[in-house]
């Protein structure tokens, strides 16, 4: 009884297997210290390139997540304006120091807020700029409120909001975006970047 031979294809692909793998034991042979040291020398360019890129990139996706986030307040106001007759929510604590206004626990001022517009679409996030979230409580607390964005105190004036075409509905907190500026937004919902005369907290 004689064995079977291999067909000769498997025989073919064996020889190109060894014949390759015979190349790149002589290839790894071949590469010297001074290669390697170039190699590493080049992703550690790469790298130091790639760092303050991604830095850059993360700023600009947050300044546009803070300038989404405006317009969405923006959109909120106009509603809430069309359903109480042009007339500008009368915040209560508009004239009260901050020890009134800041506790511990949450800001009753940015809870008063959000009350005013969670019907009409901005949620808690909404009121926050993702570059200065770092500086609030970030917790699943439903009964913890911050806000990042300052509305103007018009009176109850019919239509006051829309009087001066140069007069920001929200101000941005603090300055975290190009030049330390603040995001703001118009009557019209255009944007605008200006220092901001609130402070970040």
């Amino acid at each position: 009884m004689s064995l079977r031979q291999p067909p000769s294809s498997f025989l073919s692909y064996a020889l190109i297997m060894n014949a390759r793998l015979d190349r790149f034991k002589a290839g790894l042979a071949g590469i010297s210290i001074l290669e390697i040291l170039l190699v590493v020398s080049i992703l550690a360019i790469i790298a130091s390139l790639a760092i303050p890129a991604y830095g850059m990139f993360r700023r600009k996706a947050e300044d546009a997540v803070c300038m989404s986030n405006l317009r969405s307040l923006h959109a909120g106001f106009s509603s809430y304006l069309q359903d109480h007759a042009f007339v500008w929510p009368q915040n209560p604590y508009a004239n009260k120091p901050d020890s009134e206004t800041q506790g511990d626990e949450t800001d009753p001022e940015a809870k008063w807020w959000y009350e005013q517009l969670k019907d009409y679409g901005p949620t808690r996030e909404t009121w926050l700029c993702p570059s200065e979230r770092a500086g609030f409580v970030e917790d699943n607390d439903p009964n913890h409120f911050d806000m990042s964005y300052v509305p103007t105190s018009f009176d109850e004036t019919q239509n006051r909001a829309y009087f001066w075409a140069n007069q920001p509905w929200l101000i941005e907190r603090g300055g975290f975006h190009d030049q330390g500026l603040a995001n703001l937004v118009m009557p019209d919902g255009s944007m605008r970047k200006d220092k901001s005369p609130v402070p970040s907290k």
